[in-house]
């Protein structure tokens, strides 16, 4: 394994330095280094579909409105008055036919027009309201997703997602939401991110995932993707019930009735793509589509923000397919927030792993963390190509984008061929 202070080996992403997760200055640097210069995501189409919807959010400390307008066009706008800066609308979602601030009653149409200023002569003749818009925020869509950025010079979504584009298609078209979750916990905010791009830890952390499909984690893949994503992949195979039941029975010394065996025939590979420098997105498991089709139609997708070095905020999406019916839909809901909401059976193991690994990160005695599974040449591979699937091609390349855009403020480069 090379050591950190070999040529190229932290550019590469193969050590990163522990004080990224426990520095206030890099927090600082992160928010506006990376998350004013990034795509992020906001919302599903569905959230703003009709004239006079809105969607609220914060970029870190950045308040965002996004407003769909009576022409159908979305556009985006920090979320302040013009005037003294008050928050237009502190409601997440709604609809509205104008945003009036509550402070002097100065009032927005749907496009971020000034339209309305009480005792507008006060102010003189040369008065312009044209110069007091609301102040526009770059947004566009992929599919059904709809992101923003406050980076004028960004590149296009479709540029910035980048290799990545062609997995995430396939699973954002004809989907909506179905439930919302935030929560907060004891960790850096590169840590929960990291965890959905980590397929090595799964057998240990979730032991109950490993009693009942023993060794899935192993079969599977793992991929880094340009600039900054990546994608996980594994094949869950049959659900042994009865193994499962003796584990939790060993665990907690509560007896348990017997479990079924599942035979799993579908060898189709189930995924978590990853897109810089936030976003996790999960498709659930193969189902029944109808008409002799199997797809994937519900699943969820988790953003992490820094609340300082030591503290983030999760926000979770549980989305379903647009034609699903409501028993279909509460099932899923369900299913995935059971598993991944802030109470969930694999979030309550991910929460206490990211605390210790917090806690420990704080110690003197190891400056470097080392992502260096995997040394074949090229961006990663799967068990059937000869690589382990628990390598970590994923994290690399996140880090090697990482260090750049924490670095310097110039436009991303390519990794090295």
């Amino acid at each position: 394994m090379i050591s950190p202070q070999e040529k190229g080996a932290l550019e590469a992403g193969w050590y990163v330095d522990r004080k990224i997760y426990t520095s206030d200055e890099i927090v600082q640097k992160e928010k506006e280094r990376i998350f004013y210069k990034t795509w992020q995501f906001a919302c599903l189409t569905s959230e703003i579909k009709n004239p006079g919807d809105y969607f609220s959010l914060k970029i870190i400390d950045q308040p965002i409105i996004i407003i769909r307008g009576n022409d159908n066009k979305l556009r985006a706008f920090y979320n302040a008055c013009t005037h003294r800066g008050a928050v237009l609308n502190n409601r997440p979602c709604g609809n509205e036919k104008v945003f009036q601030c509550i402070y002097h009653a100065w009032t927005f149409n749907l496009k971020g027009d000034l339209i309305g200023v009480p005792y507008e002569k006060a102010y003189g003749p040369d008065f312009d309201k044209k110069k007091l818009a609301l102040v526009p925020v770059r947004v566009d869509t992929f599919h059904d997703l709809v992101f923003i950025t406050l980076n004028p010079n960004a590149p296009s979504l479709i540029e910035y997602l980048g290799e990545v584009a062609p997995h995430l298609a396939k699973y954002v078209q004809g989907i909506e939401v179905i439930g919302r979750n935030s929560w907060t916990y004891e960790g850096n905010w590169k840590l929960w991110h990291e965890n959905f791009r980590d397929n090595y830890h799964p057998a240990f952390t979730h032991r109950g995932f490993q009693d009942s499909i023993p060794h899935y984690a192993q079969r599977g893949g793992n991929w880094g993707f340009e600039p900054g994503h990546s994608m996980l992949q594994w094949i869950y195979g049959n659900h042994d019930g009865e193994s499962f039941f003796k584990g939790m029975q060993r665990y907690s010394n509560i007896e348990f009735p017997k479990g079924d065996k599942i035979i799993c025939e579908d060898p189709t590979p189930s995924e978590i793509l990853a897109v810089f420098p936030n976003l996790d997105f999960q498709p659930g498991q193969q189902r029944d589509l109808g008409g002799g089709k199997m797809g994937t139609r519900d699943g969820f997708i988790q953003t992490a923000y820094p609340l300082g070095p030591n503290k983030a905020r999760i926000d979770l999406v549980v989305y379903s397919s647009t034609d699903d019916d409501p028993e279909t839909r509460q099932a899923a809901l369900e299913n995935k927030a059971g598993y991944i909401g802030s109470w969930g059976k694999t979030s309550a193991d991910d929460t206490e792993a990211m605390a210790r690994c917090q806690i420990g990160l704080h110690s003197l005695g190891t400056q470097f963390t080392p992502f260096a599974r995997g040394i074949a040449p090229g961006k990663g591979g799967s068990t059937e190509e000869g690589i382990d699937g628990r390598d970590e091609y994923s994290l690399r390349e996140y880090y090697r984008v990482y260090k750049q855009y924490l670095d310097r403020e110039e436009p991303v480069a390519a990794a090295a061929e």
